[in-house]
């Protein structure tokens, strides 16, 4: 027990510099002027037995590249439908999900082409099944959805513009989607892993090595 107290009291202390230095960071950086940021991906995952493709785009504040916030849409876009019988005729059901999100980033460089982001998003929006009827476009079990998903994404970034940002990437992140809010009149799981690997492209910082003098430059890099 006396061996026990002081590797507790030890192991308070470090956590609570470290927490410290984390909130020290995150102020410093908040307090300097954040450059624009925006971004697109596919994020793979499973919703129950099946693979689900999700579909991103965000944009948001960046300051001093250590913190970020913003926000975005999501949208599945992929699902295997299935067949069900509606009033004597049988109809193929697509499953819907798509909400918005707002997310906070915390970013570590850890070398000069290395860095690992840590994203938390939640999001609000809805999920459902539609169909065609008759004609018609119907949808039916529509429901109010919270998901949150922290993932990490390792990021190799090279090729800087003349404001010393990078434009071009590789990354590799993976995550999990848990569902704050499900649709209880859908029995597919909605919680998963979720993972995705691929090229970073920069839009905001490739246009402002192209025209480095405009106004819309500096704005978008914080000068």
């Amino acid at each position: 027990m006396r061996k026990k107290i002081p590797l507790l009291i030890t192991f308070t202390l470090i956590f609570t510099a470290c927490h410290a230095q984390f909130l020290d960071s995150i102020q410093a950086a908040i307090g300097r002027k954040g450059g624009f940021t925006f971004s697109f991906n596919t994020r793979n995952s499973y919703i129950g037995k099946s693979g689900a493709t999700i579909f991103g785009f965000m944009s948001g504040v960046c300051f001093s590249r250590k913190f970020a916030i913003g926000g975005g849409f999501n949208a599945l876009n992929s699902f295997t439908t299935k067949n069900e019988t509606i009033e004597g005729q049988t109809v193929s059901e697509e499953l819907n999900f798509d909400y918005f999100s707002y997310y906070a980033e915390y970013i570590i460089r850890l070398q000069k082409h290395w860095e690992i982001d840590i994203p938390v998003s939640m999001g609000w929006g809805s999920s459902s099944y539609s169909y065609t009827k008759n004609s018609a476009q119907l949808s039916k079990d529509s429901h109010f959805i919270m998901p949150l998903e922290p993932q990490i994404e390792v990021d190799y970034d090279f090729l800087k513009n003349k404001f010393g940002n990078y434009l071009f990437g590789f990354y590799v992140v993976a995550g999990y989607r848990y569902m704050l809010i499900k649709n209880p009149f859908i029995s597919e799981n909605f919680n998963s892993s979720t993972y995705a690997s691929g090229i970073l492209l920069f839009p905001f910082e490739i246009y402002s090595a192209i025209f480095p003098r405009t106004k819309l430059a500096r704005m978008i890099e914080g000068n």
